[in-house]
């Protein structure tokens, strides 16, 4: 029962969780809130009038046989504060949610997460760090943390996901909402591969000022916070700000000091968050142990013909055209094409727009 009296004051969403937590205090515990009439609510001083009258109408209409019949049917369950399945990373956090709804399976705690999260306007700089870094943690067994929001988020999960890992996407509505709505797919895979999860009520849509305050539990939840490209006043540093709060490890990556989806990332490195330069330094953070449940693919050399090598020595992380390579090496793009063919095969390179390639990081 005592997760219905939490659910129910989860629900109501007329106060911030920051208030209810005052009032758990303040009555001493859940179930005396549930049972506290609107004299003794107004008394606490903790809320107006209004707002206390509010919180006893939403008291007498919340049907919570019809909620809880309603998460059965969805595959969804609540987790109250109180419940032994709820993430003990949450617990820490100031103002830790009161509940959360989870529609998939959640990872066991003794797995890694590392929250990756940045822009939505992401550049192609952008998206292969994020692969790179994704893909090569999943490949470790550490689950990714990440918000499925365009850009950064579902380059995160999607990497993920296709290296074999698991994810869990922090929404900023209700769990059965999919949010942005093109990403249907990819909120379906994650179910397979992870879960949703969400402290909002079922059905809440999307509202600007829900995404900081869902922000906090992607910094929550994980160990290791990487930001890759985020502007001077990007939500994404709302995420940043909380995991400094909550002493979580904020790594950034560097970027061009021109490019203005960097400045939030070298804002923070210059304030003291760690400068991420490549996927190790993450796993130097987590500093955990190899265990039965760390899969550990590590990259086998790959042989190379002579003119492999050559073509392969022209491609970086910038793109470049098969003119370019054949221009520059002085040799047919017919012959380019037929070697970048190999290259790709041996996922050492790939196509990017157009006629061009770069290096698979």
């Amino acid at each position: 029962m005592v997760d219905i009296y939490y659910m129910w004051l989860n629900n109501f969403m007329g106060i911030s969780v920051e208030v209810k937590h005052k009032l758990i205090e303040y009555f001493g515990g859940i179930k005396e809130i549930w049972e506290a009439s609107y004299d003794d609510i107004v008394e606490s001083e903790i809320i107006s009038y209004e707002r206390a009258e509010q919180l006893i109408i939403s008291r007498l209409n919340f049907k919570y046989e019809r909620e809880i019949e309603f998460l059965e049917e969805n595959g969804i369950k609540f987790i109250s504060l109180e419940n032994c399945e709820y993430p003990k990373s949450l617990k820490e956090i100031s103002s830790p949610p009161l509940g959360i709804y989870i529609k998939g399976k959640l990872p066991k705690e003794d797995f890694n997460f590392v929250s990756i999260v940045g822009s939505r306007k992401v550049t192609n700089y952008g998206s292969l760090i994020c692969e790179d870094i994704s893909s090569k943690i999943a490949r470790k067994g550490v689950v990714v943390v990440s918000g499925m929001a365009y850009g950064i988020d579902s380059i995160a999960h999607r990497s993920c996901l296709e290296n074999g890992g698991k994810t869990i996407a922090v929404l900023g509505c209700g769990v059965d909402v999919c949010y942005p709505r093109s990403n249907e797919s990819l909120y379906r895979k994650i179910l397979e591969n992870g879960c949703v999860i969400s402290e909002f009520p079922i059905g809440q849509r999307p509202e600007r000022h829900l995404f900081p305050i869902r922000n906090r539990i992607i910094a929550g939840l994980s160990k290791v916070i990487v930001v890759i490209e985020a502007g001077k006043k990007s939500g994404t540093l709302i995420t940043a700000k909380k995991a400094i709060e909550y002493d979580k490890v904020v790594m950034a990556v560097p970027g061009n000091l021109t490019s203005k989806n960097s400045e939030g990332c070298n804002l923070l490195i210059k304030n003291g968050s760690k400068c991420l330069t490549c996927v190790e330094d993450v796993f130097e953070e987590l500093d955990f142990k190899e265990s039965s449940q760390l899969k550990n693919y590590e990259k086998e050399i790959i042989p190379l013909a002579e003119k492999e090598k050559i073509v392969y020595s022209c491609i970086s992380y910038e793109p470049i055209s098969f003119d370019e390579i054949a221009l520059k090496l002085d040799i047919s793009v017919r012959e380019v094409m037929s070697i970048i063919t190999f290259l790709e095969l041996k996922q050492l390179i790939k196509k990017v727009s157009g006629q061009k390639v770069i290096k698979n990081l």
